[in-house]
């Protein structure tokens, strides 16, 4: 095998110069990159508030849905009619006090037919009075009209 590398003069060198590469790579790109990502705040927070992997109704779900509402209430103008879900809501404690919140609204506009959307709400707890939504990050807001709820 050593015969076939050294019947190239070159073989050897690319060789050296190959593993030399990759451990720069390594070295320079790779693992700064990982670290980087495991001092993220996907990964930080208290243990005591690891999330669950099923859906979860407690008072914490139920203030992250309430904050929810609050964020989907500032999409819309102030004279539209907006009736929030009270049952029927799903959320889950995703851990480090992140909340993932699916639940729908009805929205009537003057003169328009009622539309349900349905939301979907990553909310983060930043700490502090769970009732203050300055303690409160939004992490991301999906809308999607559904049907047109009865009418009253």
């Amino acid at each position: 095998m050593l015969e076939k590398l050294a019947r190239n003069k070159y073989s050897l060198l690319l060789l050296a110069v190959y593993i030399v590469a990759l451990y720069v790579l390594l070295n320079k790109a790779i693992v700064p990159l990982v670290v980087d990502v495991l001092d993220s705040e996907m990964f930080t927070g208290d243990p005591s508030q690891s999330g669950k992997v099923t859906e979860v109704h407690d008072d914490r779900t139920a203030m992250a849905l309430l904050q929810c509402n609050r964020f989907v209430r500032e999409k819309f103008d102030e004279g539209v009619d907006l009736r929030f879900a009270t049952a029927g809501y799903q959320s889950w404690d995703i851990g480090f006090g992140r909340f993932l919140v699916k639940s729908f609204v009805d929205v009537t506009e003057s003169d328009e037919p009622t539309v349900r959307k349905n939301y979907v709400c990553e909310i983060r707890h930043t700490g502090g009075d769970l009732s203050d939504q300055a303690n409160w990050e939004l992490k991301g807001l999906a809308l999607n009209d559904v049907e047109v709820a009865a009418g009253p």
